[in-house]
């Protein structure tokens, strides 16, 4: 993977994607989890969004790295930023996983097996949130490290 883009570090760009994505993968998952007729209508969508969130979010975090490894002032500032960063792709992971798992069973027909249907959508919420809150923490530790530094000052 290129360090550069356009002259600009392939993470910082890459992040968009990652910051849009997977909030949108993991409130989908909430949906689908929770509506039953939205299962049925979007479920193969948001797997499939949960799914590709997986290699992005993997791509994300070797730009950071290698961000992290070829600017030094970096590597105090961003330390846990990095440290949190390394660990979402496993919670992307699970989303997706879940998210398979409820479009699956709907389309086997585990709707009608009511137990089976509610456990794999519990863990699904579960997961989902679990998601959405790591996110926010990394995201913040990430904004954290690009901009702590700076001090605004008023012109008056």
């Amino acid at each position: 993977m290129p360090y550069t883009v356009f002259g600009l570090p392939t993470h910082i760009l890459i992040i968009h994607v990652t910051v849009v994505g997977i909030p949108l993968a993991c409130l989908g998952v909430l949906a689908i989890a929770i509506r039953p007729a939205w299962r049925r209508r979007f479920g193969w969508w948001v797997a499939a969004l949960a799914v590709v969130m997986v290699p992005v979010t993997y791509a994300t975090q070797l730009a950071g790295t290698q961000l992290y490894n070829h600017d030094s002032y970096l590597q105090t500032v961003a330390a846990q930023h990095k440290s949190l960063g390394g660990t979402l792709v496993w919670f992307v992971a699970a989303v997706a996983v879940l998210a398979l798992a409820l479009a699956l069973a709907e389309r086997r027909g585990y709707a009608d097996h009511h137990a089976a249907m509610v456990v794999i959508a519990a863990l699904a919420i579960g997961a989902s949130a679990i998601c959405l809150v790591r996110v926010v923490q990394v995201g913040d530790s990430g904004a954290r490290a690009a901009w702590g530094g700076i001090v605004q000052t008023s012109n008056k």
